[in-house]
This record gives C-alpha cells, sequence and structure tokens, in this order.
C-alpha cells in the first residue's frame, strides 16, 4: 500500500534532508500502543523522520482502513522522543474519526481537571492523576495549545509524546507544519515553570 501522493512526500522529505520511508518498519510505531486517546492504525505510511539534539521526531501518515479499501480519512501523526519530557498524561480537544472508543486490552486513564477553568471546559485531559496532568500540561503548553486553537489529540509520556493535529492532511505543507508543532511542542512541554 503507498498512498496517494506519496512522491511529493517523498520529493519533500528528500529537499529538507529528512530520512523518508513509504511503507516503514512498523515495529517503532506499534511500540507506542496503546494510545491513550488515538485508535491504532492498521498501517503506517509516508514516514519522515529526522534526529534533534536529544531523540528523534517523525510526521508519518497513519492508514485507517484495510490495503483494498481507501481510508476512513486522512491525516498525520506527530511523534517525538526527548529525554527532557518527565510526565505522563493525554488530551483531547473535540472529536475525531481517530479517538479511541473502545478500551479492551487496557483501561482509559481517568478523566481530570488541571485546575484552569478555560482549559478544562474545552479539553478532555486524562491521567492517572491530576497532579501528573497538571504537571505535563503546564501552563505554558496549556497557553501556547490554545494560542493555536488546539483540536487534535496529544500525548505526553515519559520520554517522548505523540500528537495528532486535527485538519492537517499529508501533504507537504501539513507535513512541515507537523514538523514546527513537534518542535514548538516538545521545547514548551520540557519548559517546566519552576
Amino acid at each position: 500500500m503507498v498512498p496517494i501522493g506519496s512522491e511529493q512526500i517523498a520529493a519533500w522529505a528528500y529537499r529538507r534532508g529528512l530520512s523518508y520511508q513509504a511503507t516503514p518498519d512498523e515495529t517503532w510505531f506499534r511500540s507506542w500502543e496503546p494510545f491513550d486517546t488515538i485508535t491504532p492504525p492498521s498501517a503506517y505510511g509516508n514516514a519522515c523522520s529526522w534526529t534533534h539534539a536529544k531523540g528523534q521526531a517523525v510526521v508519518v501518515e497513519p492508514w485507517y482502513g484495510d490495503e483494498t479499501s481507501p481510508p476512513l480519512d486522512r491525516t498525520l501523526l506527530g511523534f517525538a522522543s526527548d529525554p527532557t519530557l518527565r510526565f505522563r498524561a493525554s488530551a483531547r480537544a473535540g472529536e475525531h474519526f481517530v479517538t479511541r472508543v473502545a478500551f479492551l486490552e487496557n483501561k482509559q486513564p481517568p478523566k481530570v481537571l488541571v485546575g484552569d477553568a478555560v482549559w478544562d471546559e474545552h479539553v478532555a485531559t486524562f491521567g492517572w492523576s491530576a497532579e501528573e496532568a497538571e504537571k505535563g500540561f503546564h501552563r505554558r503548553l496549556r497557553r501556547l495549545l490554545a494560542g493555536w486553537g488546539f483540536q487534535g489529540h496529544l500525548e505526553l509520556r515519559k520520554g517522548g509524546l505523540a500528537c495528532h493535529f486535527a485538519g492537517l492532511v499529508p501533504v507537504a505543507r501539513d507535513y512541515e507544519r507537523m514538523l514546527a508543532i513537534l518542535r514548538d511542542v516538545v521545547n514548551t512541554a520540557a519548559n517546566y515553570p519552576t
């Protein structure tokens, strides 16, 4: 399965000096599963990756369909590893076709409040404790996401994060945008208030 538009993504990755794989080895992606709020796709394609000072970042198209039929819709996921990320929590703003609704293998972390009235009204935050969720989604990160009018999913983990930004589709312009989103989210998430 090679999605429509793969040639343009490959050309963009080449111009940017990124590693590109049309059909990547899925072992690395599957190690992120199970997600807290995102349904795992049936396959991953068009992976563009790069290393940064503290880790790796990857933008990839998740395939939500079988190999013989079109997907439900097309979008992007971003993954970043960075050892300075310390807390586990997830957040979802809006309802999306990638939203996880079944929890057969493991249970979803409970919904918690972070103590920010505007955030708590517009974003569903999940964590094993409200304190850890508030530390992960600290004031600076909440402000960054609110400034973007964030809609999608953001899952923070110790040493990494996974991001779905609603409205992004697998075209070079949106791969570029997800690259910038990952950079800004990692830098802000790791900038813990003292």
